[in-house]
Formats: C-alpha cells, sequence, structure tokens
C-alpha cells in the first residue's frame, strides 16, 4: 500500500520519523538478511573475479554490507571497510608509514557498522546531494586521473549521477583515456535512451545480457584482471 503512495526512499523516511529516529531494529534486518556464508561468497563468480582485480587498490559500494571486503580476505588480499572520515584517515596514516598494501572498499552509503553514516531516506539523500561530505570529495578526487566502473548501478542512483554530470562538466574529458570517459557502466540490454544519456555524462556503456548477468558481469571483470 505505501508503495503506491511513495517512493522506497519516502517509505524509509516515514519509518524512521514513526520510530523517532531509531534505525537498530532495520539496521538488525538488514544484518540478518545479508549475512551470506563464506562458502557462498567463494563460490559466486563476480566476487571471485572482484578478488582478482589485484591492480584496483580502491572500491566503492552503495550497499551496506561487508561481502566485498570479506570476498577479497578470502581470496588472501587484505581489504579496509572506509565508512567514516576516521577509516580514511587511519589508511592515509598507514600509507604514509609504508603500510598500506591493502584495498580500501569505501562505503558510499555507510555501513552496518556505522549506522549514523548511514544513507536510508529521501533526507539523506538530499544531504548527500550537497557533495559536501568526506565520501563525495574522496570520489570526486578518486575518480581524477582514473576511470571508473559502474556495476549494479543505473540513474536511480540520483547522487552518482549528479555526481558525475559534475565531474565531467567541471574537468571535461579524461586526458589519460584514448576514449576520454571518465567511467563505463555495465547495463542489462541498454536501450539507445540509456546510452544517450549515460553518453550526455561521459559515461559509456558496456552491454551485458539481462539473462546472463551474472555471467557476463565475471566474464568482463576477468578481463579486466588479466
Amino acid at each position: 500500500m505505501l508503495r503506491v503512495r511513495g517512493t522506497d526512499l519516502q517509505i524509509l523516511e516515514y519509518y524512521t520519523a514513526k520510530n523517532e529516529g531509531q534505525i537498530a531494529e532495520l539496521r538488525n534486518w538488514i544484518s540478518s538478511t545479508f549475512s551470506a556464508p563464506d562458502q557462498v561468497l567463494a563460490d559466486s563468480p563476480v566476487h571471485s573475479a572482484i578478488s582478482k582485480l589485484v591492480k584496483c587498490q580502491v572500491m566503492y559500494t552503495t550497499n551496506y554490507d561487508n561481502y566485498i571486503e570479506r570476498s577479497l580476505r578470502l581470496a588472501g588480499r587484505p581489504a579496509t571497510a572506509v565508512a567514516v572520515e576516521r577509516h580514511l584517515a587511519e589508511v592515509l596514516k598507514a600509507d604514509a608509514m609504508g603500510q598500506g598494501a591493502t584495498t580500501q572498499v569505501v562505503k558510499f552509503h555507510g555501513d552496518l557498522n556505522n549506522p549514523e553514516r548511514m544513507v536510508l531516506s529521501e533526507r539523506d539523500y538530499d544531504l548527500r546531494m550537497r557533495l559536501e561530505d568526506v565520501e563525495d570529495r574522496r570520489l570526486t578526487a578518486d575518480a581524477l586521473g582514473r576511470a571508473v566502473l559502474f556495476i549494479g548501478y543505473s540513474f536511480r542512483d540520483a547522487n552518482v549521477s549528479y555526481l558525475f554530470r559534475l565531474l565531467n562538466d567541471t574537468f571535461g574529458p579524461l586526458p589519460v583515456d584514448n576514449t576520454g570517459r571518465r567511467a563505463y557502466i555495465l547495463i542489462a540490454d541498454p536501450s539507445d535512451f540509456e546510452i544517450t544519456l549515460y553518453r550526455a555524462r561521459n559515461i559509456e556503456v558496456i552491454p551485458i545480457r539481462s539473462d546472463f548477468k551474472t555471467e557476463d558481469t565475471a566474464e568482463i571483470l576477468e578481463g579486466l584482471a588479466g
């Protein structure tokens, strides 16, 4: 009934308002729902392929779970979750001391261990659209001089889409890339509508098949690792 009257973000804002900002019950539900055992992650073609991207030392996720860092550790790669500014400071300190041989998993929307930083409601998204948080500035800095690959995103992720429009409008084509693209995105059976709008943000669409999304995604990632 609620989805007829509002968006998912509005429903979550309604939930937090009704519970006076307390999200412990919701956090516990998310934690129990996204609690895949190690073997499932080890057997996942996509997570296995991600763990082989040894040249990629910074990964971003808008998910609250710890699947990526767990998959990296299962593959023998040290990984550090970066969800708050303190985590970033610790990573920079380790780098300065020559102890930074770890892959950083930046939790762009916060994580379950730092619920106060979780982007859940419409209000949270609106605040993030100011692009004033540490995570936003970190992504902007990381994107300069690098190409970014988006997996599992769409234009419904408004803050990510807006951030890359702003980045492209400000800095233009990526000078070290032959195509000048600042970002690439995997889209299942993309339409001309999607391709055109993404290219307007200097994001190139990489098509994958909707019936074989896992297989195609893993194959592309393995190609990058090779």
